[in-house]
């Protein structure tokens, strides 16, 4: 009996083929459409990894090859009843192990939650992190837990989980897919993931809980009755929620203001690429700069030198002699000039006297073969 019973709680804790939560989810706490820079997520910007709002959409891209970049909702308190619903897009890239999704129940950056993962190939898994031990939550170590669904899409998928009482209903694309049940965690955070060399795109994002997360009574079960049927005590729950619904409207108006304000905060990886190359070509620019000064100055002490000699010999015993030898030698090279121009009119009568003695010579010779003429 004890060994069936062990084998139920194991069976329960890995899946269950049925849904399991049917509460009424009438609070929405967060409608976040990432039209503008949104203030449930927090951007950033590093050489391992990317979260940004940028096309109406928040992205999270992990740069680095290994490890998770994992954005988180910001939270006063965590939450165990709720309905998140969002979109959720894997970038085409080269990997082919590309990979997202959710983070529920998470208790910190560190010590796990439930994850819920989606990757190409109509494929999810489920899982549950605690420390440093993975206890996977679906499918088999077989196939690592992964298991394919026909209501998945290869590109932008709509995921809906309906938490309460430990268990997380899955919904795909408004079809319901799985249950997973866990007793492990209660409660926790909520956080969006993307694997090692990984982009995914969010988009839709919304959450919403029952009254009683909001710390107003709820129905112990969806199947029965309120214990408290007290009229006063129901249009008291009607007022409050009525108040609650106004200052939500409020608060939204207010967000839509701050996000406005907010907007000139938002990255821009292109402006943030650019601004890298300047500041290389800065650094190439400043070198140059660098050693064309030095040479500058080295040229200028010359220069000084040089006209310090100068001064020297000009008031120098010898300086007048030094003047004196320098017009001298201008004088020569210019007799030399003179004489170059005589040399060659002199080289040009020559080579024309040369040619007259040729012509001589040839009628010479024809006069010595001639007959003698009589007298």
């Amino acid at each position: 009996m004890r060994f069936l019973s062990f084998l139920l709680i194991i069976s329960l804790s890995h899946f269950t083929r049925g849904q399991n939560v049917f509460t009424a989810f009438e609070n929405k706490l967060i409608d976040e459409d990432f039209s503008e820079s949104s203030p449930h997520f927090s951007q950033k910007y590093t050489t391992s990894e990317i979260n940004v709002v940028r096309n109406g959409a928040y992205k999270i891209k992990r740069i680095s090859e290994d490890g998770n970049s994992v954005a988180f909702l910001k939270q006063e308190n965590p939450i165990s009843t709720y309905e998140l619903k969002l979109s959720l897009e894997i970038e085409k890239s080269k990997n082919k192990q590309a990979s997202g999704g959710l983070i529920l129940h998470a208790q910190s950056e560190t010590d796990g939650g439930i994850f819920i993962e989606l990757k190409a190939k109509k494929m999810f898994r489920a899982y549950k992190l605690s420390g440093n031990q993975m206890r996977l939550l679906s499918g088999s170590p077989a196939n690592d837990g992964w298991i394919s669904s026909s209501y998945l899409t290869n590109k932008q998928n709509t995921i809906k989980v309906r938490v309460a009482k430990n268990y997380f209903d899955i919904y795909f694309n408004n079809s319901y897919t799985y249950t997973i049940y866990d007793t492990q965690f209660n409660n926790g955070n909520i956080g969006i993931f993307a694997s090692a060399n990984t982009a995914i795109l969010v988009d839709d994002f919304e959450l919403s809980v029952p009254v009683s997360e909001l710390g107003l009574p709820l129905d112990q079960s969806s199947n029965t009755k309120s214990v408290n049927t007290d009229p006063a005590f129901e249009d008291v729950i009607l007022i409050f929620k009525t108040k609650i619904d106004k200052q939500q409207a409020e608060i939204k108006d207010l967000k839509r203001d701050i996000n406005k304000c907010k907007s000139m905060l938002t990255y821009d990886t292109t402006l943030l690429t650019k601004s890298t190359r300047l500041e290389s070509e800065n650094r190439v620019l400043n070198k140059t700069l660098d050693s064309t000064s030095f040479a500058l100055r080295k040229a200028n002490k010359r220069l000084k030198y040089l006209e310090s000699m100068k001064q020297d010999i000009e008031q120098g015993s010898n300086g007048d002699l030094v003047l004196n030898l320098t017009s001298i030698l201008t004088g020569i090279k210019r007799e030399n000039q003179t004489l170059k121009i005589t040399t060659e009119e002199l080289a040009k009568s020559n080579a024309q006297l040369k040619k007259d003695n040729a012509v001589l010579l040839r009628e010479l010779e024809r006069l010595k073969y001639s007959p003698e003429i009589e007298e």
